[in-house]
């Protein structure tokens, strides 16, 4: 039993992070009707900022509040310049933006930075933490409740302050959000501003368990996708809520079938993927149909 709530504990931790990038690609997907396959090259890209940042002298946690930020600003500026002059076309324009961003920040981050993998240490130690029996290191822990807080800032945004709900309302429906006065560019603009700064955070603690290199993000955005599909379309909750399952599923896969491991554990979230996909197509929390303007 101890075995099971430790993996189980593990799963969830590690799933956090997979939710909060899912929860990243709702925020945009609910703008723009397409997924950012950047994201998880922007989160790379806010991770190497990080560790600059450090490795210029600036302590941890002040390098972790200035890289949000730094990101945020940079989601707002992708948006601004390069997603909104093809808005309005045929969404295929963003996808085509979004590969193109993916492949030029890679290739960027590896010109500035090469592509040798660098270490990045935890700030939460080396100890270890029982929690109803289980032990899981400090470092779980502790990326474990900055995604949470994480979490929680963003969902306290969109549902408690007016300028959150003014997003909501500009992603959900811009048509009548412009009749209302709203600037809709603005608050797609802050949106992407959003996923960014959350796309900071699973980027930096992602660092601490694999290393900085270009492509460390590309199975975490896909096990982001797969939380994203199996929570539901567009939806928020969902998102997190699928992360977990997915984090949850593939350390219990790992645990009890001898033969997955490395790469064949990916077997088991889009297993899951794929059942969810024949049985509930909307997903767990999605909608049935769903319509944009």
């Amino acid at each position: 039993m101890t075995l099971l709530t430790q993996q189980v504990l593990s799963g969830l931790a590690t799933g956090l992070i997979y939710g909060s990038l899912a929860l990243a690609l709702v925020v945009v997907f609910d703008g723009t009707g397409v997924l950012n396959f950047a994201q998880g090259e922007m989160a790379a890209l806010s991770a190497y900022v990080s560790w600059q940042l450090v490795d210029k002298g600036m302590s941890y946690w002040l390098a972790f509040v200035v890289t949000i930020v730094i990101s945020f600003v940079l989601g707002v500026i992708i948006e601004r310049v390069l997603i909104r002059p093809v808005e309005g076309r045929a969404e295929i324009n963003i996808v085509i933006v979004t590969l193109a961003l993916l492949i030029g920040i890679n290739a960027l981050m590896g010109l500035i930075w090469g592509f040798i993998g660098k270490s990045v240490e935890s700030p939460f130690g080396t100890g270890l933490v029982t929690i109803v029996g289980a032990n899981l290191t400090s470092q779980q822990v502790g990326l474990a409740a900055c995604t949470l807080v994480a979490l929680l800032i963003v969902g306290a945004f969109f549902r408690l302050t007016p300028i959150g709900l003014i997003v909501r309302a500009a992603s959900v429906n811009p048509g009548s959000a412009r009749h209302l006065g709203i600037n809709v560019g603005r608050m797609l603009g802050i949106g992407w501003g959003i996923a960014a700064a959350v796309g900071a955070v699973v980027g930096m603690a992602t660092a601490q368990i694999t290393g900085i290199n270009p492509d460390m993000m590309g199975g975490v955005l896909l096990l982001a996708i797969a939380g994203y599909i199996l929570g539901g379309e567009g939806s928020r909750i969902g998102a997190v809520v699928g992360g977990l399952i997915i984090g949850v599923l593939t350390n219990l896969g790992v645990t009890y079938i001898d033969w997955l491991g490395g790469d064949l554990q990916n077997l088991v979230p889009f297993g899951v993927i794929i059942l969810v996909l024949l049985v509930r197509p909307q997903g767990i929390f999605g909608r049935v149909s769903a319509a944009r303007p």
